[in-house]
Formats: C-alpha cells, structure tokens, sequence
C-alpha cells in the first residue's frame, strides 16, 4: 500500500472509532428511551466496555499513524505495556456481564432486566476485544476481502501483530 493511501487508511480507522465512541450510546440512548426500557444496567456495563475498547482502537491507530508518518517500522516502545495492561483490564471488564448476570439470577431482590438485546451487545463487545487484540474479525477494505478469500482463515490483528513486535524491543 502506497505511503499516502496508508496514513489516509489510519486516519479514517482512528477518526471512524473515535466517532463510534460518542454515535452508538447516543444511538442506544435514543432507542432505549424510545422504547421505554426500565432496566437499563447491562445496557450500560456493555456500551461502557465497547467504548472503552474503541478509545484504545483510537490511540492504536493513532499511534499507528505517527509511525507511518515518522517512517517508523514499529510503534513505540512504550506501547506494548500499555496494550498489554488494556488487554487485561478488558478481560476484567468483559466479566463484570456475568457476574451482573449471576447476582440478577440468583436473588430475588434484584432485577438488572437482561434482554436479547443486551446479551447481543455484550457479544458485541467481546467481539470488538477479539478483533483488536487476537483476530480481525472486521473486513472492510478489498485488501482484507482478498486476504480472506486467498488463505481462507482470518488473519491475526494488527495490534496483536504490533504487540510480538514491540515486546520484543
């Protein structure tokens, strides 16, 4: 990929995920409102978690974009530790549904209101952790398209990826 197209690329990556931290609790907000929904905690605890895995989508590719235009190979060195600590606060966050889920089953006193809806947004944010820290699970320009067709498995993430080659500096 040419230098220009690249940084063009990282730029509407970064840009893309810092708007979709504001537009998609605005749109659950609306919705939620719309339809007059009572209990609105898994809601919350599940939004919270995709934006708070898009902020770090946000500064990857930000810091993505510095390097391209620096021509740096690498991001710098002081981002595997705090990808790495983000990887693991994710996973504390992730689990924070179930045991909300476990506490709302297992008393009588409390009700979160669990819906289809709010099960799917959870599996949502697990998918938005899988995509940036394991797999890409998103495909959205003819380079992943081809990629996908021509291996035929998903390749491993961009940050994954940046991760073995910044943990070994």
């Amino acid at each position: 990929m040419k230098r220009q197209k690249l940084i063009n690329r990282l730029r509407y990556l970064r840009n893309f995920e810092f708007i979709n931290i504001f537009f998609l609790p605005g749109c659950l907000y609306f919705i939620l409102s719309t339809v007059g929904t009572v209990h609105w905690m898994y809601y919350i605890v599940s939004m919270f978690v995709i934006c708070f895995i898009l902020a770090q989508g946000v500064l990857y590719w930000h810091l993505k974009l510095q390097s391209v235009r620096r021509d740096e190979r690498a991001l710098p060195s002081y981002s595997y530790q705090i990808f790495r600590l983000f990887k693991w606060v994710n996973v504390l966050l992730l689990a924070v549904y179930p045991a909300l889920f476990f506490v709302d089953r297992s008393s009588t006193d409390i009700d979160f209101g669990a819906s289809i809806w709010s099960h799917l947004i959870y599996i949502f944010s697990i998918l938005e952790y899988v995509n940036y820290y394991h797999y890409q699970l998103s495909h959205d320009s003819m380079n992943d398209i081809r990629y996908l067709m021509r291996h035929r498995k998903i390749r491993r993430s961009p940050l994954w990826k940046d991760m073995q080659q910044t943990k070994g500096q």
